[in-house]
């Protein structure tokens, strides 16, 4: 998780679901640039109702596996998807599962000005 972001769970139509909170702008730029990639949005609308490991999504979306692992492990970071590591038959012989977290992110004009600069 980013230094300085507060994540909260919530109960919304019977769903937990992340709630981020922000203090200073920088800690909300980062989000949004992160939010702002479309492979990472990609990724996070292909984990978001089937678990998936990085070879899966990488097939899927035509991105490169470690450019994928890469994202995932930003998005785990930040407490937007989550990861369980699981044997299989077949190589790989270790596979690390994603799935998405269900969140909500507000931004408007009072929580910009409710921030602190930096």
């Amino acid at each position: 998780m980013m230094r300085g972001v507060k994540a909260f769970i919530c109960v919304k139509n019977n769903q937990h679901m992340l709630t981020l909170s922000f203090s200073t702008i920088p800690e909300l730029a980062r989000l949004l640039s992160l939010l702002g990639n479309e492979q990472r949005l990609a990724i996070l609308r292909s984990i978001a109702t089937d678990e998936k490991y990085a070879r899966e999504i990488a097939e899927e979306l035509g991105i490169s596996r470690p450019l994928v692992a890469i994202y995932l492990r930003q998005l785990e970071k930040l407490g937007l998807a989550e990861g369980n590591s699981r044997t299989s038959d077949e190589p790989p012989y270790l596979r690390r599962y994603y799935r998405a977290v269900p969140f909500e992110l507000t931004v408007d004009l009072n929580v910009i000005l409710s921030l602190e600069r930096p």
